[in-house]
């Protein structure tokens, strides 16, 4: 039996949109099956693209496969932080196990990052996360730890 998501609409009943960031077009495949009809689901294939859609578009979350970790990702998380409410991103790479490790504070936003490969459940529990901290940024846009503390640093 085929699990999905428990996400709700906004409160003034609108899908959630999140922004998946994956050149390979395996993760917002997988943010789908997971999710349903519950999100919209954005695509980018590159960097550049998504800031694009960050700066022009409303978005209410952000999912990123960090390939290469080399792109100036510190740029990106600070775009999404100055959105009102601010956009939480969750970074999966198989290198960076932190925030700091990708060159991120907790100062710029909410960020998390899930080690890569990661199962299933895994992955859901991060999207509920991350969608609980879409709920967050709504109801007080200038808090943000809490979000942080859902995925300790690692090592």
């Amino acid at each position: 039996m085929e699990r999905r998501l428990q996400l709700a609409p906004d409160e003034e009943g609108k899908v959630l949109r999140v922004l998946v960031v994956d050149e390979s077009r395996v993760l917002p495949w997988l943010v789908r099956r997971l999710a349903g009809n519950r999100i919209e689901v954005l695509e980018a294939d590159c960097y550049r693209d998504a800031l694009a859609l960050v700066e022009r578009h409303p978005v209410d979350a952000a999912i990123v496969s960090v390939t290469p970790a080399y792109l100036p990702w510190r740029e990106f998380q600070c775009a999404c932080a100055r959105r009102r409410p601010a956009i939480p991103v969750l970074y999966e790479s198989c290198l960076a196990t932190s925030v700091e490790a990708l060159g991120l504070a907790p100062v710029e936003g909410w960020a998390a990052v899930l080690a890569k490969p990661a199962s299933r459940s895994e992955l859901e529990g991060a999207l509920e996360l991350l969608l609980d901290a879409v709920a967050g940024a709504r109801a007080a846009p200038e808090v943000g730890e809490e979000f942080h503390a859902a995925f300790p640093k690692s090592g």
